[in-house]
């Protein structure tokens, strides 16, 4: 018994020693690792994975980015990751400290694509993601100029006008795929197609852009679509964080141009040598006899005016953002507000925005959900007038004596009216309203099926209301006029989709989308001139009380539209993608017989770096082949051409005034269809040597078949012209996108960007005759077999005649040219007779290209501890336009001595010019717009941003997340060998009163960035 009591104790004895060698031994051979988890910031980074390397023991960091962590004593690496951010491996150490960097190309990265979102590495559509953070560099309310140079094959076209204080520019991709059908692109802004632009949009709150670029992205927006979509999706508010934002800047604008204006005294000696010209004894004139008393006063005491200077002054812009965002698990709410303001360069020009929005999406329970978007705008634009600094004579006088201003700057009664004058004695004023209600409820039917409602409202009014005075040169002769234009434009949108996404295994991902929408634009517009007014205080006000002719123009138009759009996706083995479209749309603006088009398309995908045979090449990332084809209808700019429609017409009948209707100056087509445009898209994305390079390359071929084009009818029949189908336009071209992050450490950062687009746009087909014979040309409407759309057709300049030359036997001088020159003389413009028949006819206009041969952007970005520094250059090459300030009248560029004008090197007796013609009082030298035909090229640095972010360890004793200031100069150097004040827009080509043209700026800004 005590032997079996002994021999028990020493069981228990036994145990309880091995149990404490084991917890001794295992004590030896486990350690407890501590550390912290941190972003590129230093902000702590939770939910960040650590987990030892090689083997499955981990944990994930807390709210405030530590982790504890039991490893073996043998243990020397951990393996660290977060979304978004490169996975980097640490030494075991005591106490580990993580600073993890940005993946910047991260193919987990989620795009917006329509109708929901993919993976980046999962595209398989030509899809573009602009930089937002080089595009929110650009100070601009233009959400358009601010993506140029942004996304490859998007340009950004400027038309007259669109640079003033509140214009807006258009964009245009891949060239123009139509003649007389819509060029124009769509935007979606939070998954609801726009109706018009996007002027409503603050920059700052603005959370993605993405563009559809080829017809298997457009295809699920239908016909609408054919020309590029602009996806926006803004920011929304997330959940367990409330933050507050701010962003502030100012700006001063100063006018860009690389020309000079004659002077005083050189414009004296253009007209002397003008009027030299007419006389028979080439001598000059007397000064009496070719200036005014007062001319003579100023040229004798060398006192001119600098039009200007007296006309224009820098431009400032003040603008004010604020926005919270924040949210529980069921709520989350994002509200911002914005206060823009901009004084433009010339005075009376300027224009002032105010934005409010408000995002919130809320969750009723695990199955419904709803989000409801509300943005207001209200805006207030003043044009100025049509101020004209390069064609008033600088001879006369801009003030009299007391400070006045004159009327008459010459001192000759009914000459020239000062622009002073024109400015003060006219108001041009445009108020708007905006407002755009989103509801988008949501319902998960199960765990792989989802229904999602979208109802959309959107409704814009504007007034405009111009006035010029009695005593403005516009409206003297009719004592006075006032217009009104009240535009409204409502839209409304309703759309049903579900979608059915589905893994049923790990090798095998379908997704189905489906999706039922109808909308409505309605487009209303009045318009109200009156003249003669015996009381003009009250300008446009008082346009009830006008003693003349009154005239009321009403004008509206409405489109419904019925679609349907089912879109199928499917990944194999994450190697083999495949997506299919196809899209049908209704519209009742569509000839009888032709209400429905549909748009089909499909793209295939191939994930070459997932092969076996790249799986394991560390070299390259990401290699991934596209092809993509559809085909999508094209619908004419304008409404109701297959209908026969009515003008209103007032006429007299037995003496007394009646009112009638004439029918329209378009002959209707019956049969008018849309022109469908097929394009071959074939893309390779490619990332190589982990982050250092990565970019894609995209080239497409596109075909517009059953153009839309314009065709002139006999007067006999009442009508002027008709729009039918006929003929075929390519569209081909390549792009390419390219980033290298050449350096990507903690303190130091430099990457360096480029994009580079090519388009090439051809007139394949034209029409027959009634014979059956091809038509080449149409010359009334500028088509040309083999040429691109808006080609030139003009004589060949071929230098200036000079003394000695063979005048007599010149082509020009040909009594069988179109246009015989037989007093041809020294001084005069030479045209080559490119036929070589002796003669100048319509057979030696040449054909001359005005789209760039390619166009592009180059960046770089660097950073080193606080500092941020960003460069970003955009060049246009093998551009031509026609520079209207060389060739016509009212730009001062016909050399007659009567207008100001660019100075130009002209040819005179005694300096005997090359490149401009013999200046000429009584007209203007003979084949002028051919010498006017100049290369428009350039290269532009558009921005160049210095910033300082305050660290962090100053930031954290006040509890602020981020502060930053930053300066930024923008359009700083342009060089280009066209005259004007901007190569992308001619600022005038009329003269007249309309707000035809807005110089260009160069603009430099100081703002602040603080987020709470």
């Amino acid at each position: 018994m005590k032997q079996k009591l002994v021999k028990q104790n020493f069981r228990i004895l036994f145990t309880l020693l091995f149990f404490l060698t084991t917890v001794v031994i295992s004590a030896q051979v486990q350690k407890t690792v501590k550390g912290t988890v941190l972003d590129e910031t230093g902000t702590p980074l939770p939910g960040a994975s650590v987990v030892v390397k090689g083997t499955l023991n981990g944990t994930s960091t807390n709210l405030d980015g530590k982790f504890s962590l039991n490893v073996k004593s043998d243990a020397t690496t951990l393996r660290v990751s977060f979304i978004g951010y490169q996975n980097l491996e640490v030494a075991i150490t005591d106490n580990i400290r993580v600073s993890l960097q940005p993946d910047t190309d991260v193919l987990e990265e989620v795009v917006v694509v329509g109708y929901g979102t993919q993976k980046k590495s999962d595209l398989v559509s030509a899809v573009a993601k602009a930089d937002l953070g080089k595009a929110t560099v650009t100070p601009t309310s233009d959400v358009n100029e601010m993506l140029r140079g942004r996304i490859s094959g998007l340009k950004v076209d400027v038309g007259g006008g669109t640079l003033r204080p509140g214009g807006s520019s258009e964009i245009l991709f891949r060239g123009r795929g139509s003649i007389e059908g819509n060029v124009s692109g769509i935007y979606v802004v939070d998954g609801v197609v726009r109706d018009g632009g996007i002027e409503d949009i603050n920059p700052d709150d603005i959370e993605s852009v993405e563009f559809l670029k080829d017809a298997s992205a457009q295809a699920i927006y239908g016909s609408r679509a054919v020309n590029g979509v602009v996806l926006i999706t803004t920011k929304r508010g997330k959940k367990d964080k409330v933050s507050v934002s701010y962003h502030g800047y100012i700006t001063t604008k100063s006018i860009e141009k690389n020309f000079d204006v004659y002077s005083g005294q050189e414009f004296a000696q253009l007209k002397r040598e003008a009027v030299r010209a007419t006389n028979a004894d080439d001598s000059y004139s007397d000064d009496v006899d070719v200036f005014s008393v007062g001319e003579l006063e100023n040229i004798a005491n060398n006192k001119f005016v600098d039009w200007e200077d007296e006309l224009m002054r820098n431009g400032t812009v003040h603008s004010q953002s604020i926005s919270v965002a924040g949210g529980t698990e069921r709520t989350k709410i994002y509200g911002s507000l914005n206060y823009f303001r901009e004084d433009g360069i010339i005075p009376t020009s300027s224009y002032t925005r105010k934005n409010l929005r408000l995002n919130v999406d809320q969750e009723i329970n695990d199955k419904f959900s709803v989000a409801f978007d509300v943005n207001l705008l209200n805006d207030d634009t003043e044009r100025a007038a049509n101020v004209n600094v390069i064609t008033v004579s600088p001879l006369g006088s801009a003030y009299h004596e007391d400070g006045s201003i004159t009327r008459y700057p010459s001192g000759e009664e009914l000459s020239a009216t000062s622009p002073l004058w024109n400015l003060r004695e006219s108001d041009n004023d445009t108020k708007g309203n905006d407002f755009v209600i989103n509801v988008l409820p949501k319902w998960q039917i199960t765990k792989d099926l989802t229904y999602q409602f979208k109802g959309s409202m959107t409704r814009k009014n504007s007034e405009r209301g111009q006035y010029q005075s009695s005593l403005s040169s516009a409206g003297n002769t009719d004592k006075g006029i006032a217009r009104i234009d009240n535009q409204l434009r409502e839209a409304f949108l309703v759309e049903n989709i579900l979608t059915y996404n589905k893994r049923f295994d790990e090798n095998n991902l379908f997704n189905l989308t489906l999706v039922q929408a109808v909308d409505e634009n309605k487009y209303t517009k009045t318009f109200t001139e009156g003249r003669g007014f015996i009381n003009e205080s009250l300008g446009y006000d008082g346009i009830t009380n006008a003693i003349g002719n009154v005239t009321v123009e009403r004008y509206k138009t409405k489109i419904r539209t019925a679609s349907y759009m089912g879109r199928a996706r499917y990944n194999l083995m994450d190697k083999y993608l495949l997506t299919a479209t196809l899209r049908g749309d209704g519209s009742s603006v569509n000839s009888e017989d032709n209400k429905w088009t549909y748009n089909p398309a499909a793209a295939f995908a191939w994930k070459l770096h997932n092969e076996p045979f790249l799986q394991y090449v560390d070299a390259v990332r990401e290699l991934k082949l596209r092809v993509s084809y559809g085909a999508l209808a094209n619908a004419l700019k304008l409404p109701y051409t297959s209908l026969f429609t009515a003008d209103g017409q007032n006429y007299m009948f037995d003496g007394e005034s009646a009112s009638g209707y004439s029918p329209s100056v378009v002959l209707p087509n019956v049969n008018l269809k849309h022109e469908t445009i097929t394009t071959l898209n074939i893309g390779l994305d490619f990332a190589a040597f982990g982050n250092l390079l990565a970019g894609n390359i995209e080239y497409y071929d596109s075909r517009t078949k059953d153009l839309l084009l314009r065709r002139g009818v006999p007067s006999i029949t009442g009508y002027k012209y008709t729009y039918f189908n006929a003929g075929e336009l390519q569209n081909k071209g390549i792009e390419l996108n390219l980033t290298a992050n050449i350096i990507n450490t903690h303190k130091f950062k430099w990457s360096v960007s480029t994009n580079w687009s090519n388009n090439k746009n051809k007139l394949i087909d034209l029409y027959n005759d009634g014979s059956g014979n091809a038509i080449l040309e149409d010359d009334a409407y500028n088509y040309y077999v083999g040429q691109p759309i808006g080609v030139i057709r003009q004589y060949q300049f071929d230098g200036i005649w000079q003394e000695g030359e063979d005048f007599a036997n010149a082509p020009q001088a040909n009594p069988e040219s179109t246009i015989t020159q037989a007093d041809l003389r020294p001084g005069d413009i030479k045209i080559k007779d490119t036929n070589k028949d002796g003669m100048i006819t319509q057979d030696d206009r040449v054909f001359i290209d005005p789209n760039p041969d390619w166009f592009g952007s180059f960046s770089t970005n660097l950073s080193y501890l606080g500092f941020d520094l960003f460069v970003d250059f955009y060049v246009v090459e093998g551009a031509t336009k026609v520079n209207p300030f060389l060739s016509a009248y009212n730009n001062g560029g016909t050399l007659q001595g009567k207008l100001n004008g660019v100075k130009v090197p002209y040819y005179t007796p005694e300096n005997p010019s090359t490149t401009f013609p013999r200046p000429n009082f009584d007209s203007a030298p003979q084949y002028l717009n051919s010498l006017a035909i100049k290369d428009a090229s350039y290269i532009r640095l558009r921005t160049l941003s210095l910033g300082y972010t305050l660290p962090k360890s100053i930031l954290n004793r006040v509890n602020i997340d981020m502060v930053k200031f930053y300066v930024t100069g923008t359009n700083l150097f342009t060089s280009t060998d066209y005259i004007g004040y901007s190569p992308e827009v001619n600022i005038r080509s009329t003269y007249s009163n309309a707000d035809t043209g807005y110089p260009d700026a160069r603009s430099f800004t100081f703002g602040v960035k603080v987020n709470l």
